[in-house]
């Protein structure tokens, strides 16, 4: 099976497609959408202009979402139920609040004044993480699988990026440092630049 994902080493939602083929080959093609060729090269195959984009054969899947439910319909990853679902949606919430925050700041705005919008963003995202205390206290911390994968690289990325202040979560920093010697946690870390 010839498996291309397209994205960068930054994105949380590309580092959870390639923890979650750690066990597939494929080629990644790493691309920075904020530069002229590479955002050029990602509209070809996305016209969401967003990353990841896995192709196979010839299928475009688009959205991590969907890449995993593609993926684990062939390669059997775990079965997923509503719960589990809700899980995930919550955490991309809050994923897609802080990459919201971010682009805000790279375009030179004020994330630390009162506008409604960021407001909201930093709401969701302190909501997002008081409703998953209990899941990081014990469950998160007993079984790698997606979900753990999708909040690993939320967490991880949010501190990166200065979008998150773990100082009063300390499930957070128990969580980031029971897996963070994990191989595949290693091979998919963001590059410190």
């Amino acid at each position: 099976m010839n498996y291309t994902l397209l994205g960068s080493q930054t994105s949380p939602f590309v580092r959870r497609i390639r923890m979650a083929m750690e066990n597939i080959p494929f080629d990644f093609k790493e691309l920075n959408i904020f530069e002229t060729d590479d955002a050029l090269t990602l509209n070809k195959y996305n016209p969401v202009n967003q990353v990841p984009v896995l192709i196979h054969e010839e299928f475009r899947i688009l959205d991590s979402r969907h890449i995993f439910n593609y993926l684990n319909k062939i390669h059997k990853f775990q079965e997923l139920g509503w719960e589990e679902e809700n899980q995930l949606t919550i955490i991309e919430g809050a994923m897609n609040s802080g990459v919201n925050l971010l682009l805000m700041k790279r375009s030179g705005m004020k994330i630390d004044e009162p506008y409604m919008f960021v407001n909201r963003q930093k709401e969701r995202l302190d909501s997002v993480l008081d409703y998953l205390r209990p899941y990081l206290e014990g469950p998160a911390l007993n079984d790698w699988n997606f979900i753990t994968m999708t909040l690993y690289s939320f967490l991880d990325w949010g501190v990166y990026r200065g979008i998150l202040n773990l100082d009063l979560r300390p499930e957070c920093h128990k969580f980031l440092e029971h897996y963070k010697n994990k191989a595949i946690v290693q091979q998919t870390a963001i590059p410190k630049v």
